[in-house]
């Protein structure tokens, strides 16, 4: 029984361990779009499980960022000196595809609806790309799916549905955070998932996304105000103004934007 016990500790904490190796690192990024420059230098470290807000005015920067970090075509890299790496490797060249096969993932502000691929279908093929084509059986996915999709309360005639199609803005954020829970990314971007949502869809969403981190997902979350944040207690807070991150603190800094606003900060820039 000693021995059972002494495998079963250390198993235990060599799967911590393994769930708390990922980084992510955004290094000197500047980023433009035609010949206007968004972002300045920005940089910031995400581990694993770690819940990181990103927070700022309009115009601010906060978009361009989820975009460049997920490889957007249209978002060019102004620095030989930017990088985005995954435990070490820069994944700033490759393509959209590429980077979600790292290990990132964005849930978007404004999804788009996909008319004749259901949910179904679309999730099982990404989470294949992902994970590999043998990692779960048709039936073993489809019960992961409809598990995640009762901890969101999404019913289940919706996984058959066209993706986001006739959807309601509310029943879009949610499938987005569906999206997230069932292909486990390392790194989960959320920009603005909170807009639009009334109290019971913003409490579910932040469960998710609270739930998404416990399973060693790193997560940014993109956002003007505390809304989803009074659900959700962040471990690190960032103010984006300007292009710039200007100021970097804990949960409290975004009580102090919700109370002063991001005025001092923008005068100060």
């Amino acid at each position: 029984m000693e021995l059972v016990k002494y495998l079963w500790e250390t198993t235990t904490v060599f799967l911590q361990n393994y769930k708390m190796k990922n980084v992510l690192k955004v290094l000197h990024l500047r980023v433009a779009i035609g010949a206007k420059e968004i972002l300045r230098d920005v940089s910031l470290v995400v581990k694993s499980s770690e819940v990181h807000a990103i927070m700022g005015p309009n115009g601010s920067g906060k978009s361009t960022l989820a975009y460049a970090l997920m490889g957007h075509p249209s978002y060019k890299i102004q620095s030989s000196k930017s990088k985005v790496q995954i435990n070490g490797k820069n994944i700033i060249h490759l393509p959209a595809q590429e980077r979600a096969k790292a290990g990132l993932f964005l849930a978007f502000q404004s999804p788009i609806a996909v008319p004749g691929v259901s949910v179904f279908n679309l999730l099982r093929a990404a989470h294949q790309e992902i994970h590999g084509a043998d990692n779960f059986s048709v039936s073993d996915f489809f019960k992961l799916l409809k598990k995640n999709a009762k901890e969101l309360r999404i019913e289940e005639s919706f996984l058959s549905r066209g993706i986001h199609d006739g959807f309601s803005g509310g029943e879009k954020k949610k499938m987005e955070m569906l999206q997230a829970l069932t292909l486990a990314p390392k790194f989960a971007i959320f920009d603005e998932i909170d807009t639009g949502l009334d109290v019971d869809a913003l409490k579910v969403v932040a469960r998710g996304i609270s739930l998404l981190s416990s399973q060693g997902t790193g997560i940014i979350i993109i956002t003007h105000y505390q809304r989803i944040l009074k659900y959700l207690k962040p471990d690190v807070v960032h103010i984006l103004v300007k292009g710039e991150i200007v100021k970097t603190g804990k949960a409290f800094l975004a009580s102090e934007i919700e109370e002063k606003g991001y005025e001092k900060y923008a005068e100060n820039n």
